[in-house]
């Protein structure tokens, strides 16, 4: 259930980042794509690499693999949540990042025309 939420929530900061980016003249698919990108990479593959260290760490200190699937219910609920934050961590800064109005460039005046004879 929990990431069907944050699913959910990937998706409406994407709007979001969209109409940010827009507004303030970025590139707008571009964002929402990365927003999509972050969100759906620190929630979902973030956990499952954790899961896979935890496997090889089982693995390698002579643990039969199949007992992976026995750790207790708390550590699988630990680093869904920690997914979870980190990906919300990473929209806000994106969002953050978007929402900043850039500065404008500002040129030096070009130099003064150049004055030919005594006048």
């Amino acid at each position: 259930m929990l990431s069907i939420l944050g699913l959910i929530a990937v998706f409406i900061a994407a709007y979001f980042v969209y109409k940010s980016a827009r507004d303030t003249g970025r590139n707008a698919i571009n964002w929402s794509l990365l927003t999509v990108v972050v969100g759906i990479g620190l929630q979902i593959i973030l956990p499952g690499i954790i899961f896979f260290i935890i496997a090889a760490v089982m693995a390698i200190s002579g643990k039969p693999i199949r007992d992976v699937d026995d750790l207790p219910f708390g550590a699988t609920i630990i680093v869904s949540i920690f997914g979870w934050a980190a990906s919300i961590l990473g929209i806000w800064l994106i969002l953050g990042r978007v929402s900043l109005i850039p500065d404008k460039e500002s040129f030096d005046s070009p130099p003064a025309p150049p004055t030919f004879g005594g006048e």
